[in-house]
C-alpha cells in the first residue's frame, strides 16, 4: 500500500492483477462493453476492500471536471455569509457536487487569488459575492466560458449572470411599515460604499420618505466598512444629537443592527416605545428588547437555490441560459422572549 495509508490505483491494480489503465476505467464506469463484468466486480470489491477514496480534485485536473462548485463569499463571519453559505451547500449536495468555499473579506487581490484558485482546480462552476471594482475579474470569467451567476451584488449596467434581492423594495417597505406603526422622524445608517445595492437601499428610503413627506437631510449617516464598532457609535451620536424628535432608526445590514442594539443598551435608549429600531436578516440577538423587533428578511433560500439551479443548466449546456433575476423578500417579527 502507498505512504501514509493512502490506496492509490496501482495499490488495486496490483492485487487484481491488471493494468492501472484498466482500473481507471472500471472506477470511472469507462468502455463498459470492452471489459468483462466479472473483471469489473472483481476490481470494484477490491476497492471497496482496500476503502478506496476517489480524489476529486485531482480527477479535476485530469478530465478538467471536478463535481465541485466554488462559492466566493465577501466575509464569513458576517451572519448573511454563513447564512447563504448553507443554503447554497445543502442545493449543491443535492446535485451531487461538493462546494468549496472561500472569503475574500472585501479585498479585490484575495478575490483574484480566490478565483484563480478555484479556476486552477477546475471547478466546474462559480457562484460569487463580488467586491468593489470587479467588473474586469467578472469580464473575465465570462470570457472564458466558466459557468458562473453572481449574489447579493450585481452590476446593473453589465450583461452578467446574476440573482438578488430587491434592495429599493426592502427599505421602501420598511419605511412604509414605520409610518403605520406612527413613526415620523426616521433616521437610516447604511455603508459609505459604491455597491449597487447599497445605493438601492438607500434610494428606497429616501424615495419612500419623500412619498410620506418626511425629511431624510441631516438623518442618513453612511459608515465605513471598517472599523463598524467604532463609526456606528458616531453615527448614532450625531443621528441622535442632530434629531432630538427622531422615534426610529432603519439599520441597512445585520451586523449594522447588531452594533445599533448594542448602543441602545450601552446608552439606555428606550427602544421601542421611545424610537424604533429595525433591521435586515434574521439574527438571534434581535428579540434584546421585550417589544419583537421587525426586520426586512432577504428570500435568501430563493436566491440560493435559483443560483444553484442556473449554475447546473449552465454547466450542462454551456452557453444555453443567461439569468438576471430581482427577487422580493418580506417583513417579519423576531419572537419576543417570554417574560415570567
Amino acid at each position: 500500500m502507498s505512504k501514509k495509508g493512502k490506496v492509490k490505483l496501482s495499490d488495486i491494480a496490483k492485487e487484481a492483477e491488471v493494468s492501472i489503465a484498466l482500473v481507471s476505467y472500471v472506477l470511472n464506469n469507462q468502455h463498459p462493453d470492452r471489459i468483462k463484468k466479472e473483471t469489473a466486480a472483481r476490481i470494484k470489491k477490491i476497492a471497496a476492500k482496500l476503502n478506496y477514496r476517489p480524489n476529486p480534485l485531482a480527477k479535476g485536473l485530469r478530465t478538467r471536471k471536478s463535481n465541485a462548485i466554488g462559492l466566493v463569499l465577501a466575509d464569513l463571519a458576517n451572519p448573511f455569509s454563513a447564512q447563504i453559505a448553507r443554503i447554497i451547500e445543502d442545493n449543491v449536495i443535492g446535485s451531487d457536487y461538493i462546494l468549496l468555499i472561500g472569503s475574500m473579506d472585501e479585498s479585490i487581490v484575495k478575490f483574484r487569488k480566490l478565483i484563480d484558485t478555484f479556476i486552477g482546480h477546475h471547478v466546474d462552476g462559480l457562484i460569487i459575492v463580488s467586491p468593489e471594482y470587479s467588473k474586469k475579474e467578472i469580464k473575465a470569467i465570462q470570457k472564458q466560458g466558466i459557468p458562473y451567476v453572481l449574489i447579493d451584488r450585481y452590476f446593473p449596467d453589465q450583461p452578467f449572470n446574476f440573482v438578488g434581492n430587491d434592495n429599493y423594495f426592502a427599505t421602501h417597505a420598511c419605511v412604509q411599515r414605520l409610518v403605520t406603526n406612527g413613526r415620523k422622524s426616521i433616521g437610516f445608517i447604511t455603508h459609505d460604499t459604491d455597491y449597487f445595492h447599497f445605493s438601492e437601499r438607500k434610494r428606497g428610503f429616501e424615495s419612500a420618505c419623500r412619498e410620506q413627506g418626511i425629511q431624510t437631510e441631516g438623518r442618513v449617516m453612511e459608515v465605513a466598512l471598517s472599523g463598524l464598532k467604532t463609526n456606528v457609535k458616531k453615527a448614532m451620536d450625531t443621528l441622535l444629537a442632530n434629531n432630538p424628535d427622531l422615534d426610529a432608526i432603519l439599520f441597512s445590514t445585520s451586523v449594522l443592527t447588531l452594533y445599533g442594539l448594542k448602543y441602545a443598551v450601552r446608552n439606555q435608549l428606550n427602544v421601542p416605545e421611545q424610537i424604533e429600531f429595525m433591521g435586515f436578516d434574521q439574527a438571534e440577538y434581535y428579540d434584546i428588547f421585550s417589544s419583537p423587533m421587525t426586520y426586512y428578511e432577504q428570500p435568501l433560500e430563493e436566491i440560493g437555490k435559483k443560483a444553484v439551479d442556473f449554475l447546473m443548466l449552465e454547466i450542462d449546456n454551456p452557453g444555453g441560459q443567461t439569468i438576471q433575476e430581482i427577487v422580493k423578500g418580506s417583513l417579519k417579527e423576531a419572537v419576543a422572549p417570554i417574560v415570567r
